[in-house]
């Protein structure tokens, strides 16, 4: 695995949800399904342009500004 440095942008409480936007600061052109993530793994996610969108269930602890956890698979 190689990590990708990344850093949360953006974070906001809906409901019963915690919408995590991450932006990737290198170039990555793999897909969403050859991500890893850290201890604290998104429900669901997206990846456009270098730009993380994650739903999260449960408060993942994450701050704006944080490093985000993050490798790829190959």
């Amino acid at each position: 695995m190689t990590s990708l440095p990344a850093q949360v942008i953006a974070i906001e409480k809906r409901a019963d949800q915690y919408q995590v936007v991450v932006q990737l600061r290198t170039k990555y052109r793999g897909s969403f399904n050859t991500l890893a993530f850290g201890e604290t793994k998104p429900y669901i996610g997206f990846l456009k342009d270098g730009r993380l969108d994650l739903v999260y269930y449960r408060d993942p602890g994450l701050n704006l500004g944080d490093p985000f956890p993050l490798w790829t698979l190959h």
